[in-house]
């Protein structure tokens, strides 16, 4: 049989188990965040490069615009801005290309956010029962005393 001094230091013991479990937790949560703020930053990058292809392809548009109303006086030169709208093509495939993949990856960091979300509810559950527990305990060894 226990005496009470064994219970409590059998207590504290896991009392200190449990908040190094939380600190674990903690520095975990504050990993996801720091990969979390990177990527955001990434996408804020892209989205700017996004923007600024956006604006390069509407001033080629603008450009063929003049260029078509003096087709006679610029036939070559429209030839060329249409191997250069082109390549831009290829690059906007690409960027969209990037744009999927970067969407599947946010798609991928969203489940791996929920999953984390499901394991911290899961935590806390694990902490309120803990806590319930501790109640009891310290209910019952008051009530002894």
């Amino acid at each position: 049989m226990m005496t009470d001094r064994q219970r409590i230091e059998q207590l504290e013991l896991l009392i200190a188990e449990f908040a190094i479990k939380q600190d674990e937790h903690t520095a975990i949560l504050e990993e996801h965040s720091a990969k979390i703020e990177r990527i955001s930053l990434q996408i804020k990058r892209l989205e700017e490069a996004v923007k600024i292809c956006l604006k390069g392809i509407q001033q080629n548009s603008d450009d063929i615009q003049f260029l078509l109303k003096k087709q006679t006086e610029f036939e070559e030169k429209l030839n060329e801005l249409n191997s250069k709208i082109d390549g831009l093509g290829l690059r906007i495939d690409k960027i969209e290309q990037r744009m999927d993949k970067l969407e599947q990856r946010m798609d991928k960091l969203e489940q791996r956010m929920d999953k984390l979300e499901q394991r911290m509810d899961k935590l806390e559950q694990r902490m309120e029962n803990v806590e319930t527990k501790l109640d009891v305990i310290i209910n019952i060894l008051q009530n002894r005393n």
